[in-house]
């Protein structure tokens, strides 16, 4: 075990001197959720701020119907309204940003709201925002509405209860902590577990494909040590960098979290409560495993591979086959955490990473979840004992 350990420190010190390994297991996993939260809040709130205070330019066709309503428009000093544009042009003006948005009331909307019928306006916009610019004209057109139906009720000596009789009250059987925690479960595993893939892959080809590169790998070999103790050692790096990676990752999401000033303070009471010591450490123990995994399909590509590029083209697919099943369970909400989806490597702990932060977890089959990975890693373990026991393989030039 002594061996092991000194194999594993010695490992370890040359890792924390590889600035390019440095920036890939810690710097990148702790700053990049911040940036990216900051810059991407930062500009989706400022084009919705811009978009609220923004005066509109929309193209009327009214073809001398909807009088009053055109009226309100027109004084409204928030509204530039042009009543000489083709409607012909309309797609092409909003796609060129030309005009906002353009609004034709039919030819027969007069007759039809004093016959007390349904009356058609239709409002074009673009579908690529956020909704902020259509919903300022939509919420005019239901006020006017509200003025029309309230007229027509009050003719009828009647209230808006005699058209609404009956009223829908929604009761949320997830609280908010589970709710937020749902949607949060759903890409939080997509994030960490890919950190995790990407902080093991490239100690695992700088400690065996980069040996070869230095022209190292000989001389480490004929040491005292055994092979299994240099592999263990070296295997214990690489899962120690993955690990530490997915770890960041999760640490970096909440102060991303907690230094925007944009999040809700409901929102963040939620998210204090979701990533909580309990939920974190299952994730973290979820990790370990899942990393051996990872290592025992990294080292023997890294292994075989003759050149630093050459590994990461060998590995490079790798990426896809971790992306899908998580690009999966991020888009497929209804895929649940059974006893099938438990064994499968991936699928497995980003489902039940989600219902961890949910904190509607069921503690038989997380353990299946433990059981599974743990089996993985084992055969991960004893792949890479086999192919480093071949000269083969380890001395390929």
């Amino acid at each position: 075990m002594n061996t092991i350990l000194t194999i594993f420190r010695k490992e370890l010190l040359d890792i924390l001197r590889d600035r390019r390994t440095l920036i890939t297991m810690i710097v990148v996993p702790l700053l990049l959720m911040p940036v990216i939260m900051t810059v991407i809040t930062s500009v989706v709130s400022s084009k919705i701020e811009g978009d609220k205070e923004k005066k509109l330019r929309i193209a009327v066709e009214h073809n001398n119907n909807g009088s009053d309503f055109v009226k309100k428009l027109k004084i409204n000093k928030n509204l530039s309204i042009y009543e000489d544009i083709d409607p012909v042009q309309y797609n092409s003006l909003i796609r060129d940003d030309s005009i906002d948005l353009a609004l034709v009331i039919t030819e027969d909307f007069d007759q039809t709201v004093a016959a007390g019928g349904t009356a058609k306006m239709d409002v074009f916009y673009n579908s690529t925002n956020e909704g902020v610019l259509s919903g300022r004209l939509e919420n005019l057109i239901d006020n006017y509405s509200d003025i029309i139906l309230q007229t027509r009720l009050d003719s009828l000596n009647a209230t808006t209860a005699t058209i609404t009789p009956i009223k829908t009250n929604k009761i949320d059987v997830y609280t908010t902590s589970e709710s937020i925690g749902k949607r949060i479960g759903a890409f939080l595993p997509y994030i960490f577990v890919l950190f995790c893939l990407m902080g093991a892959m490239y100690p695992a080809i700088d400690l065996f494909t980069g040996e070869k590169e230095r022209s190292t790998i000989e001389t480490i070999l004929t040491s005292p040590a055994s092979r299994l103790q240099i592999l263990l050692g070296k295997m214990m790096v690489v899962v120690l960098s993955g690990a530490t990676s997915g770890l960041l990752t999760i640490l970096g999401l909440y102060i991303a979290i907690k230094i925007n000033p944009e999040v809700p303070d409901e929102f963040m009471g939620a998210i204090a409560q979701i990533l909580n010591p309990t939920a974190v450490g299952i994730i973290v123990l979820m990790l370990i495993p899942l990393t051996i995994f990872f290592s025992g399909i990294l080292i023997p590509v890294s292994i075989y591979a003759k050149s630093f590029k050459e590994a990461q083209t060998l590995i490079q697919p790798m990426m896809f086959l971790v992306i899908i099943p998580l690009a999966i369970v991020g888009v497929l909400p209804s895929i649940e955490l059974n006893f099938l989806t438990a064994l499968i490597p991936i699928f497995n702990i980003a489902l039940a990473s989600r219902e961890v932060i949910a904190g509607t977890i069921d503690y038989g089959l997380l353990a299946v979840v433990f059981a599974s990975l743990i089996a993985f890693a084992g055969l991960g373990i004893l792949f890479c004992v086999k192919w480093f026991s071949h000269e083969g393989n380890i001395l390929r030039t």
